[in-house]
Formats: structure tokens, sequence, C-alpha cells
């Protein structure tokens, strides 16, 4: 059977919380003045989504754009959050195609020596990860298998209860990690996979500290002491990972503020400067949940948004409040976590500081886990 790339691409993003930019067509964005802040190190970004035409040769304008990102790497969820276990397997297969068709712009990233690779040679590198645990049916050995398969970042679950723990949105008892799940963290760390709790029940979440023998990941979340969403996270919570070592990754999502609205440049400055305030600025980054090259506001692209919205409150997946697009006003581009660091700057924030939040805290993360 013919792969088709594009299609196996585009299921890599289905049932991600950031599916914007799949029409297919260019990312909006304007020329930007250059930014202000001189990144020292790496740039990197806990949860970006892919256009499915980066499997196809790209012209000299998308790559030009794609390197004004100045993106070290990004972590891109693998199968969203619903995918099979050989579903898995041909997305995971189909990434060749971005690495084929552009190989001086794009390499996988399957350790932190990855990381230092792309940033000397001048391309992004893509990390793969699992939000759900689908694609593991229950099965310890699986994990190994796609750890193996370069899989560097996995989830207990996604936002409902699975055999291995609570989600988000899970009511019913038991809220915790389950004894397979215990395993399970125990299996990714011993593969040397990131455990992220981006979508784990606060419960769920406290017992994988108590198990986890390296720092863990939030890679993208807000604070629950900023907007009391059931995405977002206790400052307990917060305060407990940033402890063991880990970072909490901020996201453009609908849930910085209680109201259905396009997210603001202060919404989202107000969940960073908190993080900041509970965990330091050592464990704090940017999981923005958006396209890599920014969200496109045509009419095509918002149609399949709603539709994708409608099909995830159909499904049960969607977390209340979902709705406007994944994007804050202002960093909605290439542009994103340069304005990111110009705005932290402007807010009195050290070039130094500024250098962890928007790239050193991740890699130094990915090295105690990988």
């Amino acid at each position: 059977m013919t792969i088709n790339r594009r299609q196996l691409l585009k299921n890599s993003l289905v049932g991600s919380a950031a599916l914007g930019c799949l029409s297919l067509s260019a990312c909006a964005s304007k020329a930007l003045s250059p930014t202000q802040h001189k990144a020292q190190n790496m740039i990197i970004n806990g949860n970006m989504v892919i256009s499915p035409t980066f499997g196809e040769p790209l012209d000299e304008t998308s790559k030009a754009q794609l390197r004004q990102t100045g993106l070290t790497a990004f972590k891109q969820s693998i199968g969203g959050s619903q995918g099979t276990f050989e579903q898995t397997k041909d997305i995971l297969d189909s990434f060749k195609y971005i690495y084929e068709a552009n190989p001086d712009v794009f390499m996988h990233v399957n350790s932190a020596h990855d990381l230092f690779t792309a940033q000397k040679s001048n391309k992004i590198g893509i990390i793969y990860s699992f939000e759900a645990a689908t694609m593991l049916v229950d099965d310890l050995d699986n994990i190994k298998y796609f750890a193996d398969r370069g899989v560097r970042i996995m989830q207990p679950g996604y936002n409902n209860s699975n055999a291995f723990g609570a989600g988000v949105m899970s009511i019913e008892p038991p809220l915790g990690l389950t004894n397979l799940g215990k395993e399970a963290i125990k299996a990714m760390q011993a593969n040397n996979v990131l455990v992220d709790l981006s979508h784990a029940h606060e419960q769920t979440a406290f017992d994988v500290l108590k198990v986890s023998q390296r720092p863990v990941g939030i890679t993208h979340t807000a604070c629950f002491g900023v907007n009391p969403h059931q995405r977002n996270k206790s400052d307990a919570l917060l305060k407990a990972v940033a402890h063991q070592g880990g970072v909490v990754g901020i996201y453009e999502m609908s849930y910085l503020t209680p109201d259905l609205e396009q997210q603001s440049l202060d919404a989202f400055m107000a969940h960073i400067f908190h993080a900041i305030n509970v965990c330091g600025t050592d464990h704090v980054g940017i999981g923005s949940d958006t396209p890599v090259l920014g969200f496109d506001t045509g009419e095509e692209s918002m149609k399949q948004w709603n539709e994708i919205n409608a099909m995830r409150k159909r499904t049960g997946v969607a977390a209340p409040g979902e709705g406007p697009p994944p994007y804050v006003v202002g960093l909605n581009g290439p542009h994103k976590m340069h304005g990111i660091a110009d705005e932290l700057i402007k807010r009195g924030m050290s070039s130094a500081s500024v250098d962890k939040i928007i790239g050193n805290n991740f890699a130094r993360l990915f090295k105690a886990a990988w």
C-alpha cells in the first residue's frame, strides 16, 4: 500500500489541542523587526505542532520563516490523544519524509547530544512524544519498543482515566497512579524517557513524583493560581515538580483566562511570572502548544479548527473551555520565541534568566532524563 506522507503527518496531529494550520496553507506572518534579545545557547519549545507540508520540499520563503523561529528543537506529540499501536507506528515511519524532503532544515532529536548537533548545524530538532497512552495498549514492553523508536517523552495518559492513572478531567476514584502505572513510570525512566505530567490528574502527578527517580516535566500547562481550570496546575504541584529538578512549560491555550477569548500577552505573562514566583527561574519554560510557524487564521483553517473542536467534544477528550485558536495575540508567527524573550526583558527580566526560560531549562531537563 502506498503511504500518503501528508495524510500520515496530518494524522500525527489528530487529537492534539493545537490543530491550527491544517489548511496546509502558509501560516500568515508579517515581516518582523529584529529581536532585541540575542539568545545564548538553545531555544527549545516544550510543545509545538508540525505542518503536514514539512514532509514535502519547502520553498525558500518557508525555510526562511523556519529559521526565523530561532528554534533549536521543539517537542511534537505523536499519535494524538487516541492513537492505536499500529497507527502510531505508521506515523513514526512517516517522519522520515520530513528529514528526506528537508535535510538542511530538520533532524530528529533522540539524545541530549542531538540538541547540540541541531544547534551547531543550524537545524531544527524534532523531539517525539506521546500525550496519550493508548498506543502502549497497557503493555509495558511497548514502552521500550517506542523508546527504541526515538520517543523520548511520554505521559501516563491524556485527559481521562486509563489503566495507568487518572487524567485531568477524571472525577471518579481512583484518581491516582495505578500499580500498573507505577511500573510504567519505572519502565519509562529505565528507557531514558522523560515523564510528562501535562495531562495528569493532580493526585496521579503527585503519585508519579513519589515513584520517580529522575526529574519530570510538565511540558505544557499554566497556573491554577491565576486561572482555576482543570488543565492548569496548582502551586503545590508546580513547586513539587521544581523541587525534584523538573521544568514547567507555559502554553498559549484558551485556559489562561476564564473567558472564551483570544488570549492576550498580559494574560500569558501573568502565568509565566506566577510560575517563576512559585518555581524559580530555573524551572520554567515555554510549551506553547501552537503550530511551529503560527496559527493560520484564514477561513478554511478556522473551519477545520471548529470541526476538530466539535469532534473532540463528541468523543469526550476535550477539556472545558476549548474554543479560541491556540495563540497569544502578538505572538502568532515564526517570531514567537523571540517575541517572548523581548517581552520578558521589557518586563524587567535579565538576559540570563530569559535564556533559561526560552530553552536552557528544558535542555537541562532533557539531559537529566535521557
